[in-house]
This record gives structure tokens, sequence and C-alpha cells, in this order.
């Protein structure tokens, strides 16, 4: 696979693969960091999360958007232009799921002070 063919593939499929990446690593940092949240003044749960769903949307948007042509891409156009959708909607989804858990972070702190 050629160098550009892989960045046009990477760039289709961003919003699904890299948006779940980012969703399941806040997911593993929301075990690990409500010890920290308790302790600290600032809500890293919130940052993190927002932070996430910052990164989710940039690579929905780079889905949705990105230089895709059938010809580099090896594929005809309706199927690049479903990958893109699928990958665009899926980055929005696990946007959505970021951003309620950075406001849930900022609202329900859990901890007895």
């Amino acid at each position: 696979m050629s160098a550009s063919k892989f960045r046009t593939h990477l760039t289709i499929w961003a919003g699904l693969w890299f948006a779940s990446m980012i969703w399941a690593v806040n997911m593993q940092l929301g075990q690990i960091v409500p010890d920290a949240d308790c302790r600290s003044p600032l809500h890293i749960s919130a940052i993190t999360s927002l932070a996430g769903a910052a990164l989710t949307a940039l690579s929905g948007v780079a889905s949705w958007s990105g230089a895709a042509s059938p010809a580099v891409a090896n594929a005809p156009a309706h199927t690049i232009e479903f990958a893109r959708a699928v990958s665009a909607l899926s980055a929005g989804l696990f946007t959505f799921a970021l951003a309620m858990q950075g406001v849930a972070s900022l609202v329900l702190t859990g901890c007895e002070r």
C-alpha cells in the first residue's frame, strides 16, 4: 500500500477508529482519576473528557471533509462516501458521549468533603 493510499484510508476512517480509541482511554481514566479529582481543585476528569470530545470532533471533521478521491483509495466513489459518512457520524456519537461525561464530571463530583 502506497503512502498516499494509506493516508487516505486513515483520513476516511479517523472518525471511527481514532474517536473510539479516545473514548476507550477516557473510560479507563474515569476509573483511575476520580481519587485525584477529589484531592485537587482541578476537575481532571472533566478536562480530559472535554479535551477528548474536542479531539473526536476534529477526527469527525477530518473524516467528513478529507480529500479522498476514488482513484487514490482504489474503491468506488459511493463506497468512500459511505465510509466517510459512517466515520463522521460515529465521531459525532463519541463526541456526544465524551461531552456528557465531561459535564457529568463537572456537576457530579462524588467526593465526600
